[in-house]
């Protein structure tokens, strides 16, 4: 059997509990994605001069911890995971250029490419939980149809069209 197909990424499911993970902005990508490590109790802290308010409101349910000001180099050390989602390129390209530094596992919203690892879709019921990305990180529109259709079924029991 000959299996000449190479994908882009290992799916591999982290424990995140109790882990420092560092989000640099505090922005919708930010947000969107502190409101789902969050939920695997990790321990986040955000360094923006800004943040949305609904991430003041997670603050003040005491979910996650808040610097605000501009990053500055040092910021990450000691992290576990480090997302970069500001809308400044060149922040969010120091931010990765340090992780790398300090082999730490980096997620740079704005370059796929400078990214460690993706963001799945994740789907869920009591027992399962699972997580989908396309090839390559490329078609984010496929992958939220899909992940759609199967917490359709974990709800229903069936897939719908």
């Amino acid at each position: 059997m000959k299996n000449k197909r190479e994908y882009s990424h290992f799916p591999l499911f982290v424990n995140l509990k109790d882990k420092k993970i560092i989000v640099v902005g505090g922005g919708k990508v930010a947000l969107r994605r502190i409101k789902v490590i969050i939920k695997f109790g990790a321990k986040v802290t955000v360094i923006a001069p800004e943040v949305k308010k609904e991430l003041e409101l997670i603050y003040h349910e005491g979910k996650i911890n808040i610097i605000k000001r501009e990053y500055k180099k040092g910021d990450i050390k000691g992290a576990y995971m480090v997302i970069a989602a500001t809308d400044k390129k060149s922040v969010n390209e120091a931010v990765a250029k340090e992780a790398r530094e300090l082999k730490i596992l980096v997620n740079t919203a704005d370059n796929k490419e400078n990214s460690d690892f993706f963001f799945p879709a994740i789907f869920s019921d009591e027992d399962i939980i699972g997580g989908m990305i396309s090839n390559n990180g490329n078609n984010h529109s496929m992958v939220k149809e899909k992940a759609a259709k199967i917490r359709d079924f974990f709800k229903k029991g069936r897939i719908t069209e």
